[in-house]
C-alpha cells in the first residue's frame, strides 16, 4: 500500500488561467498572487537581535530589496534567519579553536584484593557543538529556502527557461 501523499504528476491537470477568462470560469477567490507588492513599510530589525544578528539583518534585508521582495510581514522570519547565521559563525568559531572531538578518561577497579588492576578507558567523542552546528546549518537552508534566496528559487524567479537544443549537445 502507498504512502505519503499525491505524487508529482498525479491527477487531473490544471486548467490554464487564460482559458478559463476565455470559458468564463475564473473565480477570484481560488486565484494565487505570484508575486504581491511589497508593502511600503521597511523592514526593522527585532530588538532582541545581537549587534552581528542585526548586521545580518540588514544584508539579509538588502539582497531582498534588490529583488523587490522586501515585506515588513516577513521581519521575524528574516531575524531568525539572522541569528541561526550567527550561531553558525559562533559553533565554526568555536570547533576552529577547540576541534571537532574531545577525549574523556575514566577508571574502573577490576578484580578484587591484591590482584586488583585499574583499567583506565579513553573516549573519543564529538563535540557538542558539531551537532548543534549541524541542526542551525539545516534550519538555516530551510529557511534560506523558504525566503527564496538559494540558487534553485533564483532559477524559478528567473523563469526557470532550459536553453534550447543544440547541435553539440551529444558531445
Amino acid at each position: 500500500m502507498s504512502r505519503g501523499g499525491a505524487r508529482p504528476g498525479s491527477g487531473r491537470r490544471r486548467k490554464a488561467p487564460e482559458l478559463k477568462a476565455l470559458a468564463g470560469t475564473t473565480r477570484r477567490d481560488r486565484e494565487k498572487a505570484v508575486a504581491a507588492p511589497a508593502t511600503a513599510a521597511p523592514m526593522i530589525a527585532p530588538m532582541h537581535l545581537s549587534d552581528l544578528a542585526q548586521l545580518l539583518f540588514g544584508s539579509i534585508v538588502t539582497i531582498l530589496e534588490e529583488q523587490n521582495r522586501a515585506d515588513a510581514h516577513y521581519s521575524e522570519h528574516v531575524a531568525l534567519l539572522a541569528q541561526r547565521l550567527e550561531q553558525i559563525q559562533r559553533y565554526q568559531a568555536v570547533l576552529e579553536v577547540e576541534g571537532d572531538t574531545f577525549a574523556t578518561e575514566s577508571m574502573k577497579a577490576v578484580g578484587k584484593g591484591e590482584n586488583a588492576k585499574v583499567v583506565i578507558t579513553k573516549m573519543i567523542r564529538a563535540r557538542p557543538e558539531v551537532a548543534m552546528l549541524s541542526d542551525a546549518m539545516r534550519h538555516a537552508q530551510s529557511l534560506l529556502s523558504e525566503l527564496m534566496l538559494n540558487p534553485a528559487a533564483a532559477l524559478r524567479m528567473a523563469g526557470g527557461k532550459k536553453p534550447e537544443a543544440g547541435a553539440f549537445d551529444d558531445f
